[in-house]
């Protein structure tokens, strides 16, 4: 049903258009910082909750 033209198809779907098309966008993390894992993994404690405060 994808590429053909008129009856034979659903028009031309090829190059990043297409692609983009049938793809699903979501985000990645290439890079990761060292308190990273400490934050964002449990046991979560009411020290970690301050300096998350301090941060932000």
């Amino acid at each position: 049903p994808f590429g053909g033209v008129g009856n034979s198809g659903m028009g031309s779907y090829h190059g990043q258009a297409g692609f983009d098309t049938f793809s699903h966008i979501k985000t990645v993390m290439k890079r990761s910082f060292a308190l990273d894992v400490f934050f964002r993994y449990a046991p979560f404690s009411k020290f970690k909750l301050s300096l998350l405060k301090k941060f932000l």
